[in-house]
């Protein structure tokens, strides 16, 4: 029996509070996870307010990752990204030596598949690329990526758009990702800004002609600099720049080294924008497991690469908070999200004792 990324699932479940990923949720995720390769690499995306049970998936590829299943090549949208990729891993190709590696996130509310889904029940992905910045060296290049995923002409005021998201960044600032929202019906590119100081936020969103007239964002950035290591800053270009941006707030190191994670979540908490129930159960996700603590559910393809790899290395799935995003629009009530991470590792004993710290330090 092949394995699927639901196998992986299967492993951090139990550590999975009903609070932040609902029994309705999970079983959605599960149906869409089954049809998944097994990545090692994977984000559980959890609404943090009251009411909000949607939870959406996020997985990594990468150049070694395992072939997608037939099923999902017969839709064009699959057909359209299994070209990029086979383009990313080819060693002299452009987007090889620009593009570090893609994210597919999946949009699963009220969704179910199946193993045997017809055409039109094939979960179709949002791609996101992160960028090599140090090999991204002007505007023609960003276009050609972005013409790299539609794979059709984008109009002149989006390239002009984009051409100005990246005239104004301030001196530290980089474009660290490019999204096409394919499972939407929209003709949009999503930017994403790193490293950019909450302080200078606004100023760069009014120099590439975001407007808000309730000017109700300032109250929520001028806090972030106290609670978070750093922002990135993301937003959607059409004709114009859309309205809705977020704001990815991330600590260096996890809640059991980092106090700034619980005073971070108090603030949302008095603000109405995360559960306590929430809170507590996205304080208590990061850390690491292995097969002797969950025999039953490790994948079996975990268990051949552990017989194969041998006793020097260790076998882990780990967990984290990558990192919480606040989503802002005007005349519209501001949305927290988080971001959880899980990944299978398999690590070199002597690697293992010299960098301990490093490792276990969630």
């Amino acid at each position: 029996m092949n394995c699927t990324m639901g196998d992986y699932l299967k492993v951090i479940t139990p550590y999975l509070q009903s609070d932040l990923v609902s029994p309705d949720a999970l079983s959605e995720i599960r149906s869409l996870a089954r049809i998944l390769p097994p990545l090692p690499l994977a984000f559980l995306e959890c609404r943090l307010g009251y009411g909000k049970s949607r939870v959406d998936f996020q997985v990594n590829v990468s150049p070694l990752s395992p072939s997608l299943p037939e099923i999902l090549l017969k839709h064009p949208t699959w057909q359209t990204f299994q070209k990029i990729y086979q383009e990313w891993t080819e060693e002299k190709s452009f987007l090889y030596q620009k593009v570090r590696n893609i994210w597919l996130e999946f949009d699963v509310y009220g969704q179910s598949y199946l193993e045997d889904t017809k055409l039109n029940k094939v979960p179709v992905p949002c791609t996101f690329l992160t960028l090599n910045n140090e090999n991204i060296t002007n505007y023609q290049e960003l276009i050609k990526i972005v013409f790299s995923l539609l794979n059709y002409p984008i109009s002149s005021q989006i390239k002009s758009n984009i051409q100005l998201s990246i005239d104004c960044l301030t001196a530290k600032s980089h474009i660290s990702h490019i999204g096409l929202m394919l499972s939407r019906s929209v003709q949009e590119v999503r930017i994403n800004v790193n490293e950019i100081a909450p302080a200078q936020v606004l100023d760069y969103l009014r120099k590439i002609g975001w407007t808000d007239p309730t000017n109700t964002l300032q109250s929520y950035i001028s806090n972030l600099s106290e609670f978070v290591d750093g922002v990135c800053l993301s937003f959607d270009i059409g004709d114009k720049i859309l309205p809705r941006i977020g704001l990815e707030c991330s600590l260096v190191k996890q809640p059991k080294y980092e106090p700034r994670w619980k005073l971070f979540l108090d603030y949302l908490v008095e603000k109405g924008l995360c559960t306590p129930g929430k809170q507590k159960a996205l304080l208590t996700w990061p850390g690491l497991c292995q097969k002797a603590s969950i025999p039953d559910n490790w994948p079996s393809n975990l268990i051949w690469g552990d017989i194969v790899m041998g006793a020097n290395v260790f076998s882990i799935f780990k967990r984290r908070i990558n990192h919480i995003k606040l989503v802002y629009q005007p005349n519209t009530a501001i949305e927290a999200k988080a971001y959880l991470g899980f990944s299978h590792n398999w690590l070199d004993i002597d690697y293992l004792n010299t960098n301990k710290l490093q490792i276990f330090e969630v």
